[in-house]
């Protein structure tokens, strides 16, 4: 036992020399590989020692002294790391300074990044060689998680200015909690491209990093990788923010565009970020549900107080036709949250993504959004207090929704059943327009066969019809036809109804011998008709047009 103490103490006269240096061992490299050597023959003693049942206290002076070695090494190792951390005056590829308004401080923000097959190499090979030196020795003394820490600390600096780089906040949404939508639009879209960056590049490559540092240590390599990524999942928080603060039916957009960069990373994330991510997931999954739902609801309880005095589009339908275009344009991504069980043991879902047809479920919940929009436009047809008017705005609002249908993906998803329907509903509207207005004028126009050769009776219906036309026109040509083309089949079904009983009254009147100059011909009965439709028509412009197509980057439809 004699000669373990003078092991001990030869040790201890040794591992002391290096102990009381004021300098890191690493400046030398002969320093470096002797303490190292000190540090396996203390590793190895010790080993002895427990094998042989040694005295306790010895073992203790032994264990202590091998603490001191570890802690020295775990020093060594941070000094290696910080060494060789970024240099922030150096010129650095794909980037640009973001200067801070109130100092001369600077920071390199990433470019856009295209390329995400790449592993960064963080640290220089020769200092990943020796921070793996130094690794297992501590791991070999039972020191791995005190090294694994170590190593997670000194990555520290090296993740937040990654982070800082693609100009973004590890704290993102506690710094954000009381900004607008309009203001969280703006980091919305720079968290996108900034968690495409850490999962796709930042986060493997310091998997890598790690695996190489302390190689053949795998528990404590997992340990120090996700300590050491902890900032990076931090910008998790983000998103579960965002998720619970977009309610409204605008924020739509942006929580997809969210949800698809969160499965985007899917298919390189690491496991061990698995449950972190998939409820971040779920969290933007379950919230697009419930806006579409919002969506549902704020076009059920629009009041109904208000609709335009000429019984045009009304404000609603065009939101919300504008609206479902841009979101087909997300379509597959839609009808997978549709289809999703979040919560299950297979969060990816076995269904086959197909929105592109009637029966999806994407397409059915919008289907319901435009049959509760048609319901309630029907019921705000009911404030107009001419019946014509009411037929008109249906009809204005009906040919509204048909056009955005087909001019988009939505006449796939609702289908031509659907669209059959609607077309029904239109052309239904535009007969109790027909039979409202001009059946008026039909009946002044009706003769009781006992005075069909009677030139004043004759005359004075003439003269009521023309009267009656003239005020239909002098009312009507204030409302508007937002289609053109419905002007002209307006015109055509009404002369249908309208010339065939005025043309017999004519004739009758021409029958009795009277020269008939108190009412108008039979062409301009049918000018009159096609003037005032025209006129009807004449606030259509390519300006209203054009202000109605969807924008994908607005905060909203239009």
């Amino acid at each position: 036992m004699a000669s373990m103490e003078d092991t001990l103490q030869a040790l201890n006269d040794l591992i002391s020399q290096f102990l009381c240096l004021n300098r890191p061992l690493w400046s030398s490299s002969d320093d470096a590989d002797a303490f190292l050597e000190a540090v396996d023959e203390l590793t190895s003693t010790i080993h002895s020692l427990e094998s042989m049942s040694a005295d306790h206290i010895l073992l203790e002076s032994f264990d202590h002294l091998l603490e001191r070695c570890s802690l020295r090494l775990g020093e060594e190792l941070q000094h290696l790391i910080d060494a060789s951390g970024f240099d922030t005056n150096c010129s650095y590829p794909n980037t640009r300074k973001s200067h801070d308004d109130d100092d001369d401080r600077h920071t390199l923000v990433a470019q856009p990044v295209s390329n995400f097959d790449i592993i960064v190499d963080a640290l220089p090979e020769g200092v990943i060689f020796e921070a793996n030196r130094i690794a297992k020795r501590m791991v070999a003394a039972g020191f791995g998680d005190s090294c694994a820490e170590t190593y997670a600390s000194s990555r520290l600096n090296f993740i937040d200015e990654s982070i800082a780089r693609l100009g973004v906040h590890a704290h993102m949404a506690e710094m954000f909690k009381s900004a607008s939508w309009e203001e969280l639009e703006i980091q919305i879209m720079c968290w996108i491209p900034a968690i495409r960056v850490v999962f796709h590049i930042l986060i493997p490559s310091e998997r890598h990093l790690c695996d190489s540092i302390f190689e053949g240590f795998t528990s404590y390599s997992d340990v120090a990788f996700v300590t050491a990524c902890h900032p990076f999942l931090q910008l998790l928080s983000f998103g579960n923010f965002i998720a619970a603060a977009g309610k409204n039916p605008e924020c739509l957009f942006r929580i997809v565009d969210m949800y698809d960069a969160v499965r985007d990373i899917l298919p390189v994330l690491d496991d061990a970020f698995n449950p972190e991510v998939a409820a971040l997931r779920e969290c933007l999954g379950l919230s697009i549900k419930a806006i579409l739902m919002a969506l549902e609801n704020l076009v059920r309880r629009d009041p109904s107080e208000s609709c335009p005095l000429d019984g045009g589009v009304h404000p609603m339908t065009r939101y919300v036709m504008n609206y479902l275009v841009t979101a087909c344009v997300s379509r597959h991504t839609l009808e997978e949250v549709m289809l999703l069980e979040f919560g299950s043991s297979d969060p990816s879902g076995n269904c086959p993504i197909e929105p592109d047809r009637p029966t999806s479920s994407l397409a059915i919940h919008l289907a319901w959004i435009v049959d509760v929009l048609t319901g309630n436009l029907v019921s705000k047809s009911k404030v107009y207090s001419h019946a014509p008017l009411s037929c008109v705005f249906l009809v204005n609002n009906g040919i509204y929704i048909i056009k955005k249908v087909n001019g988009c993906e939505l006449k796939v998803l609702l289908g031509e059943d659907w669209i059959k329907v609607i077309h029904s509903k239109v052309n239904q509207w535009i007969l109790e327009y027909r039979r409202a207005t001009w059946g008026k004028a039909i009946m002044i126009l009706e003769m009781d066969k006992r005075f069909c050769s009677n030139v004043n009776v004759i005359t004075e219906k003439l003269s009521r019809f023309n009267n009656f036309v003239e005020a239909i026109c002098q009312v009507q040509s204030r409302w508007v036809l937002v289609d053109k083309q419905q002007g002209v089949d307006f015109s055509i079904l009404v002369e249908e109804l309208v010339i065939p009983a005025y043309r017999d009254m004519a004739e009758m009147l021409k029958a009795t011998g009277s020269a008939g100059e108190s009412y108008m011909r039979l062409e301009d009965v049918r000018s009159r008709i096609q003037q005032l439709f025209k006129a009807m028509t004449r606030e259509t412009s390519l300006s209203q047009m054009v202000e109605d197509l969807p924008s994908r980057t607005a905060s909203h439809p239009g």
